[in-house]
């Protein structure tokens, strides 16, 4: 059909609307809509055009759509160069993005206003490809006079919409000259879109792999069947301490070298072998790394896409998580810690001395004195505050389990190991300290093991023959004679000249005379503040109770005997009404053992308490302490002798 006769037939269509039965009902319906809007259909142009600003910033808005569909565009339009077609992107908004075009089609793009920045909206220009695939959400060709425009009617266009994630964000067209039609064209159009549609998908699932891997606190490595690397995410380039760049397209063995644990990680990886949760330490020039590793086949019938993925944990991290989950930490430092005798603060200041050095420190004292406290104390006055701190109390453990604690197991070291081994106490306290309370309870074969540890600051865990260097500094602690163990050999004794190298001795609380109203009042506080209560307070009797008390259990007894008060005192003030029967039992049976020649009323008495007043200028808390009595204790003596 020539132009002449289709612009005849368009004319005819305008005035006779009978005769519009014989167009497509959708190609009808939209004239519809397009006389409601009121579009002039005898407009020559589109005046609809968008300044270069209006342009640059729709442009701006669809960027990632131009991007993705520019090199598609580019090659169908390969496909009908020197036929006058354009290939044209437009967006959501009907506007033209991109024309694609040789000089010839682009010139007769521009005749018709097909031009990027033009509005093809259906309310602005009728009937048009763009504005009714977009409306109609499918693919649809619109030929010659059914556009409702005659600045358009000698076109011929195929459209199809484009969808991401079922939202349509664009169309894709195919126009020319109506003479140049063709029954494939919308074939072609369509098939670019769904490229296009692919194109995007692939480019959001591998968006969301990058964000995966890139948020993974693991490094991960993909290796092809010819040990190259195709994929490093940032964690593990981080990890090894080099670029991302200086691993993509090298292999294994050029990146790692040929040290023979290297070559323990390349082989099993080279070899396809699954691997799970396995220790390697990896070395990369100067570097070594300590390592947790994981490996997968990629299994596919096409080699180019066959491979092995590479899970790797900085042991570390692992370790630091382990030790949260189990509750290990210091928590406790120097100035948490109550005291104002003599004999305890050289202990402590002994303690501060030894915590900036890197030798071994062994505790000795009774139970309940604090070992524990004083050793978190140490552990974050040294340099290794920032590492972990673990204790162990080897009397705690059943004698067969100290050792898998301490050192760990591998896979089936024994009946009923965990799956894929344990690491020990040990390996979790690297670059930190590990405390080993009641060190005197631990079995004369294992001393041997952890001397040896101590010597070559390596261990091996049970039922395995790799050595694993740790870096921990060890605190033990014992309310035992330790030399008179090692002399009934109960002991050994080179592993206590190692162990205690530095030995602070820590005074029960009987010798601490001075301190006992200090703590009493402060863990009163701290009590009454763990249990809600408040306003509560201690009796001059109970004070006096005490002083007097001899304290086997010494401060944790202490402890304790202050909250079962505190929960049985009906009223603010605790007495010692509210104290364990025991606790009375004996403070009466202190009360009668004061160091004086005899407990009858003698001169010689009286004189030793008046020499011992002059002596402590008259401080009767002194007076008391040297005496060996409480302070009540001393107040009657002194009314039974008119000193006050």
């Amino acid at each position: 059909m020539e132009n002449r006769d289709l612009r005849e037939k368009w004319k005819y269509l305008h005035r006779h609307p009978e005769a519009r039965e014989e167009l497509r009902q959708e190609i009808r319906d939209s004239w519809e809509r397009s006389y409601d809007y009121g579009v002039n259909p005898g407009l020559r142009e589109n005046p609809y055009i968008c300044t270069k600003t209006e342009l640059a910033r729709y442009q701006a808005n669809s960027a990632y759509l131009i991007e993705t569909s520019q090199p598609v565009m580019s090659a169908l339009f390969e496909f009908v160069a020197g036929t006058s077609f354009v290939v044209i992107l437009g967006d959501s908004n009907h506007c033209i993005l991109k024309v694609i075009g040789d000089r010839e089609s682009l010139a007769w793009a521009y005749s018709a206003r097909l031009v990027e920045g033009s509005l093809w909206s259906e309310h602005l220009v009728g009937t048009n490809g763009g504005s009714l695939a977009m409306a109609l959400a499918r693919p649809i060709s619109i030929f010659g006079y059914e556009h409702f425009c005659l600045f358009s009617h000698v076109a011929a266009c195929s459209s199809a919409p484009l969808l991401d994630q079922g939202r349509i964000i664009g169309i894709l067209a195919m126009a020319a000259p109506f003479k140049n039609v063709s029954n494939h064209t919308l074939g072609m159009v369509v098939a670019a879109t769904n490229h296009i549609k692919t194109k995007m998908e692939l480019e959001r699932a591998r968006l969301a792999h990058e964000v995966v891997t890139e948020s993974m606190s693991e490094g991960v490595l993909v290796v092809n069947v010819n040990d190259q690397i195709t994929y490093i995410n940032s964690n593990c380039a981080r990890m090894l301490k080099k670029s991302k760049e200086s691993f993509l397209g090298n292999s294994l063995h050029d990146v790692f070298g040929h040290t023979p644990e290297n070559h323990r990680f390349i082989n099993a990886v080279s070899q396809g072998r699954t691997i799970t949760d396995e220790d390697f330490t990896l070395t990369l020039a100067r570097d070594r790394f300590l390592c947790n590793v994981t490996c997968n086949s990629l299994n596919h019938p096409d080699p180019a896409y066959a491979g092995s993925v590479v899970i790797l944990r900085e042991r570390q991290r692992i370790n630091r998580i382990v030790r949260n989950s189990i509750g290990g930490g210091a928590k406790i430092t120097f100035a948490d810690i109550i005291g104002n005798n003599q004999r305890f603060l050289q202990a402590i200041n002994t303690a501060k001395t030894a915590a900036s050095t890197s030798s071994s420190i062994l505790l000795l004292g009774e139970s309940g004195t604090g070992k524990d406290l004083l050793a978190q104390a140490i552990h974050n006055e040294s340099p290794r505050r920032n590492g972990p701190f673990l204790a162990i109390n080897c009397a705690a453990l059943p004698r067969e389990l100290i050792a898998s604690e301490l050192f760990g197991y591998e896979d089936g070291a024994f009946t009923g190991a965990r799956k894929g081994g344990n690491m020990g106490k040990f390996e979790l306290a690297d670059q930190g300290t590990i405390f080993l309370d009641e060190i005197g309870d631990m079995p004369l074969d294992l001393q041997v093991t952890l001397l040896r540890v101590l010597e070559e600051k390596a261990v091996m865990r049970l039922g395995g023959n790799r050595i694993v260097p740790v870096n921990v500094r060890i605190i033990a602690a014992t309310n035992k004679d330790l030399e008179s163990e090692v002399e009934r050999n109960l002991f050994r004794r080179d592993l206590f000249y190692r162990l205690g190298v530095i030995r602070i001795s820590i005074p029960p609380l009987r010798e601490r005379l001075d301190d006992i109203e200090l703590l009493a009042q402060y863990f009163l506080q701290q009590t009454c503040k763990r249990l809600g209560k408040s306003g509560m307070e201690l009796s001059l009797d109970a004070i006096e109770s005490f002083c007097c008390y001899q304290w086997p259990g010494n401060v944790r007894e202490m402890q304790n005997v202050l909250e079962g008060a505190i929960q049985l005192t009906p009223g603010p003030v605790i007495t010692p009404d509210f104290f364990p029967e025991y606790f009375k039992l004996q403070e009466h049976q202190n009360e009668t053992k004061i160091r004086l020649p005899s407990s009858e009323i003698t001169s010689e008495e009286k004189q030793i308490i008046i020499d011992c007043l002059h002596q402590h200028r008259f401080n009767k808390t002194a007076t008391a302490k040297a005496l060996g009595v409480s302070r009540r204790t001393l107040y009657r003596r002194l009314e039974k002798y008119g000193l006050i």
